[in-house]
């Protein structure tokens, strides 16, 4: 089963979803493992499941994911600070999206990445979250910010998907336009 669901809505929504189940998840693994720790794997969640989302997106195998993710699992347990882990985790995050999932146009995507991700981690910074609602505000400000690679790169995604479209589709189009301009003949 292919998910169709085009990929800017998709992350919008993730991070509406990722946003509201922040508190929960993160008061209840708060109960299991320290605090920071549970905010971090929260964070780790997260990825994870946009990463996965992202091989859907572009027709990769998860497998290629699989090693990405576990660096910033294990970065979890070796990192002690929250900003620090954010870091990596955007890092991956641009790793997996340009490297692994998208890879064309690696120049533009390379300076796209690096430029979300300063804005991203900017606007974490500047809400300076102290707060598991703030945190929860953050997590989804930092999806929206994600959701511009789509917009940046939208010319990139659409020319993809007419690639993929199918024969007898393009075919039934090209002839709705013959008869379309005849009838106006």
């Amino acid at each position: 089963m292919k998910n169709t669901s085009p990929p800017l809505q998709s992350t919008v929504i993730f991070g509406l979803i990722c946003g509201l189940s922040f508190m929960p998840l993160v008061l209840g693994l708060s109960h299991v493992i320290y605090w920071p720790k549970a905010l971090n794997l929260t964070l780790w969640i997260y990825v994870a499941v946009y990463s996965i989302l992202l091989t859907r997106w572009s027709s990769k195998s998860i497998n290629q994911i699989i090693f990405p993710l576990l660096l910033i699992l294990i970065a979890i347990f070796w990192v002690d600070s929250i900003s620090l882990f954010i870091v990596l985790a955007l890092g991956i995050l641009s790793w997996i999206r340009s490297g692994i999932c998208f890879p064309k146009n690696m120049g533009k995507k390379i300076i796209a990445e690096a430029l979300l991700g300063l804005v991203a981690g900017s606007l974490v910074i500047s809400l300076t979250p102290s707060s598991v609602l703030t945190w929860a505000l953050a997590v989804w400000m930092l999806f929206l910010v994600q959701a511009l690679y789509f917009v940046i790169f939208e010319t990139i995604f659409n020319a993809d998907e007419q690639i993929k479209r199918d024969p007898f589709e393009k075919a039934r189009e090209q002839a709705e336009n013959i008869l379309s301009t005849e009838a106006h003949i």
